[in-house]
């Protein structure tokens, strides 16, 4: 990745290893939604680039822009000649002039934003929005290890990159295929079995089990999965193929538009089935309760109560079969 856009995102990549917060889960975070803090700073980060002057926004963007100055000029994006360091960053530094020739092709600012001369700034702010989410992903390319997550991230990096440059909106594309990927989906599956399994008990308990199941639902769609890896050392199946392509369209559309909203997203209960929760069920309904143990003090009083004291129950009667099996009706 030596583009001038990648090497513009280096200074930030330091900057973040040197504070230790590129990609990390630190936070205020919620034990039921653990993505969430990582979420909330992307939206932060956002709002802080949308709230540029105009002459900011457009430099930011040149990075990402073809160079329009001739035809026979193959540059695909303005290189800054003063880059600034890893501890002077968008706020601290001045707006590029739009006559600043790039350091790459010799061209001005402006022949690689020429073509956003006329567009509205809803676009040029969905268009920043992009670009955030390009420089979270580039740092996740950087620092993720496990080889199938790394892809993926590299592949939406690429996508997010194209589309800045062409102006367009992303589409995952491929041989993943369309959310929803099973039917019922796992909300439906939990919802129905919770209420067949319950339904004997008085109201006040039924309702108790009702509320712990969007419970674990919300946990679900927050949930970070197993790799493919941890997935074939778990369960000692040499074959993984079912299980590495849900995870892949788990990465490309639930998991990572979390907070790269720039991707459409979907919920994970909402778009898989059976299948998946077949395979993640009884892995996630013992990191679920270790969590909620280990941070039961970040509880609110009634919901300490509820997961310590019931969910087990729930999970008890869940497992080992997920209830969108057919083995449990």
């Amino acid at each position: 990745m030596s583009d001038p856009a990648t090497q513009a995102l280096q200074p930030r990549l330091l900057q973040a290893q040197s504070s230790g917060s590129a990609g990390s889960g630190t936070g205020n975070s919620d034990p039921v939604r653990p993505g969430l803090s990582q979420q909330q700073r992307a939206s932060q980060k956002k709002a802080q680039v949308r709230a540029f002057p105009r002459a900011k926004k457009l430099e930011k963007l040149g990075v990402f822009s073809a160079c329009k100055a001739s035809d026979t000029c193959k540059c695909n994006g303005w290189k800054n000649p003063n880059p600034p360091s890893a501890t002077r960053m968008d706020l601290q530094q001045q707006a590029a002039s739009l006559s600043e020739p790039c350091r790459s092709c010799g061209h001005a600012l402006a022949d690689h934003v020429s073509h956003l001369e006329n567009v509205s700034e809803d676009e040029i702010n969905r268009l920043l929005g992009m670009v955030v989410d390009v420089e979270n992903l580039f740092m996740s390319v950087h620092k993720e290890e496990d080889t199938d997550t790394k892809q993926v991230y590299f592949y939406l990096f690429k996508l997010l990159r194209k589309c800045i440059l062409q102006m367009s909106q992303p589409v995952v594309e491929g041989s993943l295929g369309s959310p929803p990927f099973e039917k019922p989906n796992i909300e439906q599956g939990v919802l129905n079995f919770v209420q067949y399994k319950f339904s004997h008990l008085a109201p006040k308990e039924r309702q108790t089990m009702f509320e712990l199941s969007k419970m674990f639902l919300i946990c679900l769609n927050y949930w970070k999965l197993e790799t493919p890896t941890q997935y074939r050392q778990r369960t000692q199946k040499d074959d993984a193929t079912a299980y590495k392509l849900d995870y892949t369209r788990w990465l490309c559309y639930c998991h990572v538009p979390q907070s790269n909203d720039s991707l459409p997203r979907y919920e994970t209960t909402q778009v898989f089935g059976r299948n998946l929760l077949k395979s993640i069920f009884t892995v996630t309904r013992r990191q679920l309760l270790e969590k909620f143990r280990v941070e039961k003090d970040k509880l609110l009083p009634e919901k300490r109560t509820l997961i310590l004291t019931h969910f087990p129950k729930l999970s008890v009667f869940c497992g080992p079969q997920p209830p969108c099996s057919p083995e449990r009706g």
